[in-house]
């Protein structure tokens, strides 16, 4: 075995372990001392009223379409007052913790000690059921009242655990391929394994022969790790395109911690956070890119705080008028997202449609990975996706390209683009986790009105591929039946684009593990891949307009049902799932792919000529 081929093997084998490890809880140790932040989540003031003018700022027939609030004009009429905000400060410094609201006055950062932060809120369990309780926070009269939920305190499920250590595993979208990585380089390498693939399938070349490239419109990037500036110049280089990263930033938004950065419980947080980068800054060669970094040195605040924040702050700095992550945390199924933390699943769910819609009221557009595991975010015998599934985010779904392969043995052969639901490249008999187009039926927000009368939606046409075998995974079912039915949910994705390994994209990337410095090509899918594209692209759109397309929901929705939709919908219920839901013939939309796939020269079409 090759040098090459021994690093990539080891990199591979390590991110491997790091996909199936899954939540885990702190193990016993010493208690640290380092500041930890939490957020307090304020309700909002006059929420049908925001949720009417938002709205409003997307319909082509109101007088307030395209009439974005700035930051000072949310405050004033949605978020909490000075006053208030003044209070919650006041009382907090009490504590000797510091406070800050991100303008907009909807969540308030809060950092000090553990110990004086579970003073302030006089934590406390919520339940003796160690499998099942909160840490219960009480805040006085006069300020509880203005509250929505308190996000990030943890109360360790063992005495003996540190309160300190992080209990929450980011979930990331990725999944690599055995596929190498052949010597070819500039255009050629863009089309096969870069920028180009995505552009040249999805009609976005022809807005760059208009020269619309992201010039003037900047794409945030949630993240929940550092990456390494040169593996982003390597991937350009590899592609042809120009090297100059200044455009691209890194903001910290906790604080800017690198410890952990390059060690081994790291590595794919690390991975993703790098392809993000490489994509949105390919993609949208003008643009530049803000990497909206939520780290924490020794895992001081819990990586729930991280990635709320990440979002606050990257909403409230408005910048950003794309915003993409491929991170996720939480499961719907789940009560809580861990046993111990101050907000249940729901609220923090709620937490994230809050501060969306803040972003939809400044005309920013959000796109979220909506998952690789089809209906099974995680092993269980009920369907599960990851939080968030916020109707105000456009969540994206995979797809799989037209290939023809001998794997194992076998000859595979995908004749056209399909939903990515892969039962067939790897079949075996032992119980294994299987790769697809997240989406379903969100359980924790309602059907929203913009898909309300679409055809497809709330209805489903299913196979039951899969039998559930305990947490390793699932075996494929020998006798599988077709189900059709009804039902209920905000439904996801909204969109979809190639996201299997099998064609997927390369991404290069460089860890040091100890005094050895590992380095490698690989070649990988997820919608991770598909949703920073999706949000380059945005960005190239914008580019384009006098003003940008915000809340992107309710207009692509509108758009499906035009006689010249920029979408193709895969309505085939044959070799068309993602491991479950299949393509329903004749209507618009699925819980495979959602609306199907984007011709971008006809979406910038469209919000052109209603601009």
């Amino acid at each position: 075995m090759s040098k090459f081929n021994r690093i990539k093997a080891l990199f591979l084998s390590l991110l491997v372990i790091f996909v199936l490890g899954g939540p885990t809880q702190s193990a016993p140790a010493k208690a640290k001392t380092r500041p930890t932040t939490v957020s307090v989540v304020l309700k909002a003031r006059n929420q049908s009223a925001m949720q009417n003018y938002i709205n409003e700022t997307v319909d082509p027939s109101s007088p307030f379409y395209h009439k974005y609030l700035t930051l000072g004009e949310v405050s004033d009429q949605y978020g909490q007052p000075t006053s208030k905000v003044s209070a919650f400060k006041k009382y907090f410094q009490k504590y000797r913790l510091k406070t800050a609201a991100y303008p907009g006055n909807f969540v308030l950062k809060v950092t000090g000690s553990p110990n004086n932060v579970n003073k302030a809120f006089k934590v406390r369990p919520s339940s003796k059921n160690l499998k099942n309780f909160t840490a219960k926070t009480s805040l006085p009269k006069s300020l509880s009242s203005q509250v929505a939920t308190v996000v990030g305190i943890y109360i360790p499920v063992y005495k003996s655990s540190s309160p300190s250590k992080k209990v929450i595993q980011p979930q990331t979208h990725i999944e690599k391929t055995d596929q190498p990585v052949d010597a070819a380089s500039g255009k050629q390498f863009a089309k096969k394994y870069g920028p180009l693939k995505f552009a040249d399938h999805y009609g976005l070349d022809k807005l760059y022969r208009q020269n619309l490239t992201g010039q003037g419109q900047r794409v945030g990037l949630i993240v929940l790790s550092d990456f390494h500036m040169s593996d982003v110049q390597k991937y350009l280089a590899q592609n042809g395109m120009n090297t100059d990263t200044s455009r691209i930033h890194k903001i910290y938004t906790t604080e800017q911690a690198t410890t952990n950065q390059d060690s081994v419980s790291n590595i794919m947080p690390q991975t993703e956070a790098t392809l993000d980068v490489q994509q949105a800054a390919s993609v949208a060669p003008d643009a530049n890119i803000d990497a909206y970094m939520g780290i924490s040195k020794d895992d001081a605040t819990q990586a729930d705080v991280l990635f709320l924040n990440a979002f606050s702050q990257a909403i409230s700095d408005n910048h950003d008028k794309q915003l993409s992550t491929s991170f996720n945390i939480g499961n719907e199924m789940n009560k809580l997202i861990v046993p111990g933390l101050s907000e249940t699943s729901k609220q923090y769910s709620d937490a994230f449609n809050l501060i969306f819609e803040q972003a939809a009221l400044q005309g920013i557009t959000i796109f979220n990975a909506s998952g690789d595991h089809g209906p099974y975010n995680s092993p269980s015998k009920k369907q599960n996706l990851t939080i968030p599934t916020s109707s105000y985010v456009v969540q994206v779904g995979g797809t799989t390209l037209p290939y023809t392969r001998i794997i194992k043995g076998q000859k595979i052969d995908v004749t056209k683009e399909r939903a990515w639901g892969d039962t067939y490249s790897t079949p075996s008999a032992k119980p294994q986790i299987f790769q697809g187009s997240g989406g379903g039926f969100a359980k924790l927000n309602p059907t929203p009105a913009y898909q309300i009368g679409i055809s497809g939606v709330n209805t489903f046409r299913a196979i039951d591929l899969l039998k559930y075998a305990g947490k390793r995974g699932y075996t494929l079912n020998p006798s599988p039946k077709v189900n059709t039915g009804t039902g209920s949910g905000r439904n996801v994705p909204d969109v979809s684009a190639n996201s299997d390994g099998r064609t997927g994209y390369a991404t290069f990337i460089s860890v040091n593990l100890g005094k050895v410095h590992h380095q490698a090509w690989m070649v990988a899918g997820g919608t991770s891949y598909a949703t920073p594209q999706m949000a380059a692209a945005n960005a190239v759109i914008n580019s384009g307009l006098s003003e940008p397309v915000g809340f992107c929901n309710p207009q692509i929705y509108r758009f499906a049902v035009e006689p010249d939709t920029p979408f193709t919908t895969l309505d085939s219920a044959k070799d068309n799932n993602n491991l479950y839901y299949t393509g329903q013939p004749g209507k618009l939309y699925n819980q495979a792919t959602g609306l199907g796939t984007v011709n971008f020269e006809k979406l910038f079409n469209k919000f052109n000529r209603q601009s």
